[in-house]
């Protein structure tokens, strides 16, 4: 098994179904919707018990939170989708599920 151990066997069981999807439904659900998506929900929560409602500024800080984090859940995935890849195409044919 390679390093990783339990990690490695688990994206070996878990990566071809998840790849049969195809990259782009992976990058809209697993980091557009599920990481930027969580992360806006924490930045708002965070920027509201901070600053209010009532401040002038907050729906523009909510506008820019809103398009980062969108653009880092977008990138964050695409990244992963990449390792992914090639920690998947290095496993021996033996760990891959058939």
């Amino acid at each position: 098994m390679m390093p990783g151990g339990q990690r490695t066997s688990r994206l070996a069981r878990r990566w071809p179904a998840i790849r049969a999807r195809g990259m782009r439904r992976f990058v809209v659900v697993r980091g557009l919707l599920l990481y930027g998506g969580g992360m806006f929900a924490l930045m708002a929560v965070l920027m509201w018990s901070k600053f209010g409602f009532g401040n002038p500024r907050f729906e523009l800080l909510i506008g820019v939170a809103a398009v980062l984090c969108a653009f880092g859940g977008t990138v964050w995935a695409a990244i992963t989708w990449v390792l992914n890849e090639r920690i998947y195409g290095a496993l021996p044919p033996a760990e891959k599920p058939r």
